[in-house]
């Protein structure tokens, strides 16, 4: 074999290292922001249930006062 091919397959099998390297690492910077991602949709769901129940508890509110004021307004 001539220097030069082995020149071109050591460029060949260090530049496929470092690519796969490359790939793992990035593939572990995924997997943390997947859990990242799925703890801030779990803290958005509780956010989202927790504010159903104050609209929920506002339109009661809400509901109360009104009756309570059309009942208590005077006639004309």
């Amino acid at each position: 074999m001539s220097p030069e091919l082995i020149a071109i397959l050591a460029v060949g099998a260090a530049l496929a290292g470092l690519i796969l390297q490359g790939q793992r690492g990035l593939g572990a910077r995924m997997d943390r922001i997947e859990a990242r991602m799925d703890r801030l949709e779990a803290g958005m769901t509780e956010i989202r249930d927790r504010l159903s129940r104050l609209e929920g508890k506002v339109d009661f509110l809400e509901g109360y006062i009104v009756r309570r004021n059309e009942a208590g307004a005077p006639a004309e």
